[in-house]
Formats: C-alpha cells, structure tokens, sequence
C-alpha cells in the first residue's frame, strides 16, 4: 500500500507538470480572444459535416479547453439531434488538445503525429456519421465572425485567471486523488491476482483491436477512467519495465481516439446525443487508427533494413 501511495503521488507530480503549463497556454489564448477567430478557420470542416456554422466554436472549445465549456457553448445554442449527436461525436474525438497530447508525449508517442490523427479522425468520422445521419452539406457557405482580439485589461484578466486557477486546482487535486488509488488499487489487485484474471478476461478484445495483449488493463483503465489517468498508469508500467514504447505507442493511438467511453459519452446522452452513434465509430476509428500505425511502422522498419542493406553493399563494394 506504501509503494502504491508513494508511485501515485510520484506520477502525479509528473503529470502536473505537464499539465498545468499547457492549461494556462489555453488560457492565455482564450484571454486574449484567440478561440473564436480559430473556430472560423474550421467553418468549412462543420459545413461538410452538414452542420450549423455555431458548430465550429463549440468544437474548437471543446478541442482547445475541454469537453465542460463545450457542452455550456452547445447548451446555449440550438442544434438538432443529429447535429448534437455529430458535434458531440467529433468533440470526444478531439477534445483538451495540449492537455492530453503532452500527457501522452510524456508516454514518448510523437505529439505532432497525435494531434494529426486526432484531429484528421474527428473530421473524416464526423462527415462520414454527418452523412449517415442524413445531414447536407453545404459547400458554398461563408461564415462571418466578429471577435476583438488583444488584452481584455487587468480587472477581467485577474478575475478570469482567478476562475482558470480554482478549476485547474480542483483538475489536480482529482488527480492526485484518483491516481494515488489507482495506483494502490493497482497493487492490491496484483498481489490478490484478480489484476491477471481480469486481464485476461479482455486479452481477446483488445488483440481484435489490433492492440497487444498486455495492454488489457491499460485498456480498461484508459476507457474508465479516461486518458489522463490511464497515461499515469501507462508511465508506471513503462518505468516497471513491463510495457515496451512501441506496445505504449500503439495503446495511445488508440486512446487518443477512443477513451472514456462510460463518463463523457453519458454528458453528451444527457443533452439528447444517441449513445450508440458516440461509441462504435470511436472504437471503430480507433482500431483503424492502431492498424494503420502498425502498417506505417512496417513500412517504415522495411525501409530502414533495405537502406541498412544497400549501405552494407556499398561498403563491401
């Protein structure tokens, strides 16, 4: 129990280091008026999904902070079923970018590469189910937002950091509490052996998700408990020794796309989203996602061994 205390209060010291330096990033580009000209650069992607052009500012909110102010931008404005169902869709994808693609870079997946699916993924499912979902597109829609950029001054400044500290104190005070249990539950779990048994259970799902199979647990945590925690539980294993980065690499791709999937799905039900349409296209982007990064590292691997090889000739030669 010691160990388990003492690992979970060590990785969420990590964690907030990255953390917090990326929360307030986000800040300061939502202080300065930043958000809304950014949401007018993704009109053309919400035009293709068939949606209203308020959806881009609920999306680049959500993308940008998290999926909280997202779902006040979206409570506050009048969508359809279906536009709720593809916003939401898309936001689950692509939600608190800097936040959680540096927690993952912290794993050592590629930060750029990350950010690249997650956004990409979010586009392409969010037409493909926009479609679907019978809504049309409209190409030939130009949208004209107004925003004032620049420093609002120091009274709103002061007042607004004030909130932005409280809610990122309260963010890091969750986490250092769910860490430091899961991380003693971790270890309870393994000496008890129900962690291998439970494991095993979902050895066979995640291998049909192109996923190793000691990443069974990860799995589970990651689609629970969300990426945040999980990539805390990632880091303990890899300094464990016990996950390799490439099997660490692969399990992020697939989190990055799908994770969650019990907390944050239900927020988004909750304002008339179709669970359904909020799960199996994650799950099924994901699986995509992890077998075309293991296509890409095979092709990449090929190369390098015939470049090996041609230097080999050279030098006999």
């Amino acid at each position: 129990m010691y160990d388990g205390l003492r690992v979970g209060l060590l990785m969420s010291w990590r964690l907030s280091l990255v953390l917090i330096p990326a929360a307030f990033f986000v800040f300061v580009l939502d202080l300065y008026g930043l958000l809304v000209p950014l949401a007018a650069l993704l009109d053309p992607v919400m035009a293709l999904a068939g949606l209203p052009g308020e959806a881009a500012l609920v999306f680049a909110t959500g993308a940008l902070i998290t999926i909280y102010p997202a779902i006040g931008v979206m409570s506050s404005l009048s969508f359809t079923t279906s536009e709720i169902t593809v916003i939401a869709l898309m936001i689950l994808i692509c939600h608190n970018l800097f936040v959680e693609t540096a927690v993952q870079a912290r794993v050592g997946s590629n930060p750029v590469r990350i950010v690249a699916v997650r956004v990409l993924t979010a586009i392409i499912v969010g037409i493909a189910v926009g479609r679907f979902m019978g809504l049309e597109p409209n190409v030939n829609r130009s949208l004209s937002a107004e925003f004032q950029l620049g420093f609002p001054g120091w009274s709103p400044a002061v007042a607004a950091f004030s909130i932005w500290f409280a809610g990122t104190a309260r963010t890091v005070v969750r986490i250092v509490i769910i860490v430091v249990l899961l991380m003693i539950g971790q270890r309870l779990l393994e000496r008890s052996g129900v962690l291998r048994q439970v494991a095993k259970v979902f050895e066979p799902v995640v291998v049909l998700l192109g996923l190793p199979r000691s990443t069974a647990f990860l799995w589970i945590v990651g689609n629970t408990l969300g990426l945040t925690y999980g990539a805390a539980v990632i880091l303990e294993e890899r300094g464990r020794g016990e996950l390799s980065l490439e099997d660490a690499d692969l399990l992020n791709h697939h989190l990055a796309v799908s994770h969650s999937l019990f907390e944050d799905t239900l927020l988004f039900v909750a304002l008339g989203a179709g669970v359904v349409i909020l799960i199996v296209p994650r799950l099924m982007a994901a699986v995509g996602v992890v077998w075309l990064r293991r296509l890409t590292r095979s092709r990449t691997r090929g190369l390098l061994f015939h470049r090996h090889a041609d230097i080999l000739k050279e030098h006999k030669t």
